[in-house]
């Protein structure tokens, strides 16, 4: 269902922003919706009156959306574009043909898309400008480009939602005016929109209810494992979905076999929070974490270490916290 979030004036004229409302673990995708971006190139077809459309002598090169979301039309004059979906600016091209027709028949149609950069800020991945563009461009994939410039995409582009996301607080800004799109409400975005991830805060990103695996999330999570007698080869960057346990880390490494239920081996979990960015290290018995006594889920970038039981030394388990605690040191072997 498609709901409308907020009218504005840009440049004096009526500018839509549209949502979609739907469960944040399966969105229904914006199917053929066509929401105008700036440099976009459109078709205008005016029945009877060429003079008013962009084909000229058998040949449609069409309009192109300018850099201040306005579109030409000759004899018109420019006409507000982005953020509109082409029936808008279709309504409001015959209005204003009014006063040269009749009765006026208008067509308007996204002929070429450009690509979309949004900036996103907050609590995602990887915060910066992100480009939204098919990697492939023909009649269809053109009407499907609703269902990819969309505020959701531009999140999952910036890396996903960090455990800490407010999933209720999305903000998106658009020429100065803000709307919160909330839980599972996905919105077009146009060239130049600002989306910000409000963080739940301090603390709150620890919770095991705000690191389930959403939409949002990234599609895979990266974990650091090291360790005293760890297979050949399994130490180092582990790749696992979001919302993987410890345990389920620790067996992707091969540490949950028969080799390792000695009684006395110990976890280290380094983890920083996103939200203030402090490093913490907390230790668990792996006999009860094989158990499910306790299994903490795991964020990105978090960081294992296994020792190798009470026959190693007092500082065995510390000397692993080294390297671990810079995981960039993993890319340099």
């Amino acid at each position: 269902m498609i709901a409308l979030l907020q009218q504005k004036y840009l440049a004096g004229r009526v500018f839509t922003f549209i949502g979609i409302a739907g469960c944040i673990l399966a969105t229904a995708p914006l199917a053929h919706a066509s929401t105008l971006s700036a440099f976009d190139r459109i078709s205008v077809a005016v029945a009877g009156a060429e003079e008013f459309s962009s084909a000229k002598g058998g040949t449609d090169e069409g309009f192109v959306i300018g850099a201040d979301g306005q579109v030409f039309v000759p004899q018109l004059g420019k006409i507000p574009a982005a953020g509109r979906e082409e029936g808008e600016l279709e309504q409001e091209i015959s209005e204003r043909l009014q006063e040269y027709l009749r009765v006026p028949s208008v067509s308007v149609r996204l002929v070429s898309v450009s690509p979309v950069s949004v900036d996103v800020s907050g609590a995602v991945y990887r915060p910066g400008t992100v480009t939204l563009l098919p990697e492939t461009l023909n009649q269809t994939t053109i009407r499907d480009v609703g269902a990819l410039r969309t505020a959701f995409n531009a999140i999952k582009q910036a890396g996903g939602i960090r455990p800490d996301a407010n999933l209720a607080q999305i903000q998106l800004e658009r020429d100065g005016e803000q709307v919160t799109l909330g839980p599972g409400k996905d919105t077009p975005v146009i060239t130049g929109d600002r989306i910000i991830v409000t963080s739940l805060g301090a603390g709150e990103a620890q919770t095991d209810s705000a690191n389930v695996p959403s939409q949002l999330a990234p599609s895979e999570i990266t974990i650091y494992v090291s360790g005293q007698d760890l297979p050949t080869g399994s130490a180092g960057p582990v790749r696992v979905k979001p919302g993987t346990t410890l345990f389920g880390a620790l067996t992707a490494a091969g540490a949950t076999g028969q080799s390792f239920l000695r009684s006395g081996r110990q976890v280290a979990l380094i983890r920083r929070d996103p939200a203030q960015g402090k490093r913490e290290v907390q230790t668990y018995d792996l006999d009860r974490i094989i158990s499910g006594e306790t299994d903490p889920k795991l964020m990105q970038d978090d960081s294992v270490a296994i020792n190798a039981g009470p026959a190693a030394n007092s500082a065995g388990i510390l000397s692993l916290l080294g390297p671990l605690l810079n995981p960039f040191v993993w890319l340099l072997r």
